[in-house]
């Protein structure tokens, strides 16, 4: 890349850097695959013979686009980083990004595990920890409180990653939790997580915290070197976990999982209306949460026909 290029790019990194310390509007990995899909895209229009940013036309971009071998997908996402990082250099609404359209993703297919088999993998994590006893080890103890918290209350794997000892209220069996957008929602706990989350965070944490002696850390979940969990480490964890029962994924299948166990209720109880697992899940729309669970018209008004009076 020339120098043109290469100012470009690092002023698009320094404004993604900007923009997540005021609003943590994204995260630190999605702003890290903003910047490499914005390097990819320059490299291949200098390559090709375009003297900068100002000079990218729609045409150019969007065989960048279809040329670097990407999945719908990731060049969805690289057509929402060029947007952000060619927007200095052209007339508002000009730029190449706003003139394409947006690739057509499927939603991936998540795999569906049943309340059984959420009941045989937190049950399959080891018994809770009894008064007194030292030998437990930690590293189970914290695997118990991220399965039963990601199962319990729906949380992202990031969030689960982000989450402060602070954002955790005992008293009142809640959690804190920042989600996407800079958006803070306050979740309930269940019982199992609560009492996975009190074991682990006195009994487990303190002794991988000392792996790190000398660094203060207020994340609730560490690893086994006392640092705190990253994404990977918490999807190989699950994923371990999920193996066990058969199933394979990682943190989604957790997620979704919560979402439609919640739905649908415990057996021969009525399930949580979907208004409550939007909230949970922290959606900013109903219809995410409806496409996210494959709630249906039909499925909406069989929940009518149940709850209403009249119905």
């Amino acid at each position: 890349m020339n120098p043109t290029w290469d100012d470009a790019l690092e002023d698009f990194a320094d404004r993604l850097t900007r923009q997540g310390r005021r609003r943590r509007v994204l995260s630190p990995r999605t702003r890290a695959a903003y910047v490499k899909d914005a390097r990819l895209l320059g490299d291949w229009l200098a390559a090709r013979g375009v003297d900068g940013p100002a000079a990218v036309t729609p045409s150019a971009l969007d065989a960048a686009l279809r040329d670097l071998g990407w999945s719908a997908s990731t060049r969805a996402r690289a057509l929402t980083a060029a947007r952000g990082w060619l927007e200095p250099h052209f007339p508002p609404g000009r730029s190449p990004a706003d003139r394409l359209a947006r690739p057509r993703v499927n939603a991936p297919l998540v795999t569906r595990i049943s309340q059984d088999e959420a009941r045989a993998l937190v049950d399959g994590l080891g018994r809770p920890v009894a008064a007194g006893d030292d030998h437990l080890d930690p590293l189970a103890l914290r695997n118990r409180a991220l399965v039963e918290l990601l199962y319990g209350s729906g949380l992202r794997r990031q969030e689960a990653c982000d989450l402060r000892l602070a954002d955790i209220d005992f008293e009142h069996d809640v959690v804190r939790v920042a989600g996407k957008g800079g958006h803070v929602r306050t979740v309930p706990l269940t019982e199992p997580s609560v009492a996975a989350l009190r074991d682990w965070v006195t009994g487990g944490r303190p002794v991988l915290a000392a792996n790190d002696a000398g660094r203060a850390r207020d994340e609730v979940f560490l690893s086994r070197t006392g640092r705190p969990m990253d994404g990977s480490t918490v999807y190989r964890v699950v994923s371990a976990q999920l193996r066990r029962i058969g199933r394979r994924g990682g943190p989604h299948v957790l997620r979704h999982a919560a979402a439609t166990h919640l739905l649908e209720g415990p057996p021969g109880r009525e399930g949580a209306h979907l208004r409550v697992v939007q909230e949970v899940l922290g959606h900013a729309s109903l219809a995410t949460t409806q496409r996210y669970t494959g709630v249906t018209t039909r499925d909406i008004q069989g929940m009518l026909r149940r709850g209403h009076p009249r119905g």
